[in-house]
């Protein structure tokens, strides 16, 4: 199951069958565990052996800043770093900007003298009658949690580990957690907000997964005990993990639903032979677009929930645009019509979904422009209102930019459109890869609207439509494994490898990876990917995560080192030689993956031929007027029966729009490919 800020998707296989049952169920933010309830309710489940879970309860307390009443403690000396951040803002001659306020304001930062300089040497003894102080002082102020983030501990946790042990003991009832447990990594800010977010979450994160679990267990109201086996919920680096493990690092989830799109798109390029691949999941509020290249999505080493705001745990690499169905037109001050980044969300919604809604959105555009049928919107369960929509496109677009209708409706797909062009540019061309090269997957309930339009326009020739696209995120989390990444800082020159360090560190991550292992015994087959983190030495940006080859961990660091500089071309368009720059082996990191049951895809059996529902009319901008418009429902198009465009493809959970010149064919495992006119 996964929770969108719009709706909530189910996806439930028998394992034994392969039989599938979907749900699609208005999410409710105010309560997100009731929208899952009414998913359950509505699959009518016996019984569930697992459930996995991918939600954005995380990421929404952030943006809204409904999270704990958090408290920091950290080095005497240092108590703005959290404020400071990096003194950067998103648009440099924007002088009226203002940014975000912060997760702890600084009235509740306190401070500690204590002192390890960069290399774990202790400088100045933890005082501990400063942090008891500390802690009498937060709990005083009425915190529910408590991070605590001392400078360097990244390379010794010690101060923090009797630091936590004291603040434990003078506020029981308060979550804590410190940063050299959350990810021992360089760089002061990053780390405090990690460590802060992860504080931050955790009281809400563990209520959720708490009442969560009481409610699969029997406790939601019918008595019935529907989850027999364990409850996994997915996280930012596409993998699965324990609620204990959850509870305790809620940070590591924040991008667990658009994570695992990406998982669930991967999985459809496999199955299709396709190397080099953009998923584009496009639901009701936003888009999440990634690169999947030679079969793998790409992961970073952070990502930012909001400005200022960076999450250091490894992550696959997506940019997320306010472009959704959902997303808001207007009009600015100087008279141009704008998209998003606003959303009606799922309360009011959509103008045409008749809640309250008065802004106009894309879904209403697409309403309009005949690209979907408001008698048939989720399989007719939902009826659209036109003339609503269509009255206020008029009232607040069209009429004071002085244009038609449709030519107002065609303008807002189309900025919305450009936003999400530039992000695939973004992850394609400005990384060096030709977009010509790669198949566009699209997915979430509005991908297939906007697919063809833009992969067209950035030069791709193929888009992929999966099987239940409006459900893929959910799908994508019955894909994958469990995963726990791990990290010890290195910090060494290659040309003056330490060797007894670099194995004491490998020792520490295997120590790590067996504890992990005991904690999950309910898995049964483990192994681990290890890569390390490299760069010049006195580089102050990033640097380049790099797999760590089997073998004697000595010589493989040094291999890397001295092929480094091919890499770093390759990536960056330039390299530097040994006598301009040192390579350094920044971290050692490994990822812990434990491979669990994954279903079976369901069967798939398709039509002897293709049949036409209707014909339809349907505004396409590219020609300017209405065409005649094949409607096929997508179980009706045949194996060996192409659809030639123009075609609207429909389903209970999503439809693509097939435009004039294109060829829609069904692959042998289900998924509809799209191609362009040659």
């Amino acid at each position: 199951m996964d929770i969108g800020g719009t709706f909530t998707d189910l996806v439930a296989v028998d394992v034994a069958t392969g039989e599938t049952v979907t749900v699609k169920e208005p999410s409710v933010p105010t309560r997100f565990v009731d929208g899952v309830t009414a998913a359950l309710a509505r699959a009518q489940l016996a019984h569930v052996s697992q459930f996995r879970h991918g939600t954005t309860v995380g990421t929404n307390a952030i943006i809204e800043r409904t999270g704990a009443r958090t408290g920091l403690i950290t080095t005497a000396g240092f108590r703005d770093i959290l404020l400071a951040g990096r003194a950067n803002k998103p648009d440099v001659y924007d002088s009226d900007w203002d940014p975000p306020e912060t997760l702890v304001p600084r009235q509740r930062i306190v401070t500690v003298r204590e002192r390890i300089d960069y290399s774990g040497r202790v400088v100045a003894e933890l005082d501990e009658a400063d942090v008891e102080a500390a802690a009498r002082a937060l709990h005083e102020a009425g915190v529910e949690a408590i991070a605590i983030c001392f400078l360097n501990a990244f390379m010794n946790g010690a101060h923090e580990a009797r630091s936590k042990a004291i603040v434990v003991r003078v506020c029981p009832d308060a979550f804590v957690c410190t940063s050299s447990e959350m990810l021992p990594e360089i760089r002061e800010f990053e780390r405090t907000s990690t460590t802060v977010a992860n504080a931050y979450l955790g009281p809400k994160m563990s209520s959720y997964l708490t009442e969560l679990a009481d409610r699969l267990h029997g406790g939601g109201g019918d008595g019935a005990d529907r989850l027999e086996g364990e409850l996994l919920v997915s996280h930012s680096g596409g993998g699965l993990m324990t609620v204990s493990s959850a509870c305790e690092r809620p940070a590591r989830i924040c991008q667990s639903g658009p994570a695992a799109g990406v998982m669930g798109a991967r999985a459809v390029a496999e199955r299709l032979g396709l190397p080099n691949a953009i998923s584009l999941d496009m639901g009701g509020t936003s888009a999440d677009i990634a690169a999947i290249t030679e079969g793998e999505p790409a992961f970073r080493t952070e990502f930012h929930i909001e400005f200022n705001i960076p999450i250091i745990y490894p992550s696959i690499d997506l940019v997320t645009i306010g472009a959704g169905g959902g997303t808001i037109a207007w009009i600015d001050e100087t008279g141009s019509l704008q998209s998003g980044p606003q959303s009606a969300g799922a309360e009011p919604g959509p103008v045409c979904y008749g809640r309250g809604g008065t802004e106009p959105t894309n879904t209403d555009a697409n309403l309009v422009l005949g690209r979907l049928r408001g008698d048939d919107f989720l399989g007719g369960r939902m009826q659209l209102d036109r003339d609503a929509a269509e009255r206020a496109i008029a009232d607040r677009i069209a009429a004071p930019l002085g244009m038609t209708v449709e030519e107002a409706a065609a303008g807002m797909l189309r900025l919305s459109n450009n936003a999400m062009l530039n992000a695939i540019r973004l992850m394609t061309t400005q990384r060096g890869y030709d977009p010509r090269g790669f198949a566009l997957i699209a997915f979430g309930g509005a991908g297939g609207l906007h697919a063809t339009d833009l992969a067209f326009d950035v030069g791709m020739r193929r888009v992929v439509v999966p099987r239940l696209p409006g459900v893929i995120s959910a799908q994508g989390i019955l894909a994958v494994d469990v995963r726990h990444d791990l990290l010890e800082p290195l910090f060494q020159r290659a040309s003056a490898l330490d060797e007894a360090r670099v194995h004491a560190a490998i020792a520490r991550l295997d120590e790590a990876t067996e504890a992990l292992k005991q904690r999950d015994a309910s898995v049964q087959r483990w192994h681990v990917e290890r890569q390390v983190d490299v760069r010049y030495f006195g580089q102050i940006s990033g640097y380049l995560t790099l797999p760590l080859p089997d073998g004697d961990p000595v010589a493989a660091l040094r291999e890397l080192a001295a092929g480094f500089g091919d890499r770093h071309e390759r990536e960056f368009g330039y390299a530097l030689g040994p006598e301009i720059a040192e390579v350094e082996l920044v971290n050692l990191r490994s990822a812990l993956i434990g491979e669990v049951a994954n279903p079976p895809q369901p069967p798939f059996v398709a039509a002897a031929s293709t049949t036409v529902r209707e014909t339809i009319s349907v505004y396409f901008p590219s020609e300017g007027a209405y065409l005649d418009t094949a409607y096929i429902d997508r179980d009706e198009i045949g194996r060996d029966d192409p659809v030639q465009g123009p075609a609207i493809v429909t389903e209970w959970d999503a439809t693509t729009v097939v435009p004039p010149g294109a060829t829609a064919v069904l692959a042998p495992t289900g998924e509809l490919v799209v191609a362009a006119a040659s």
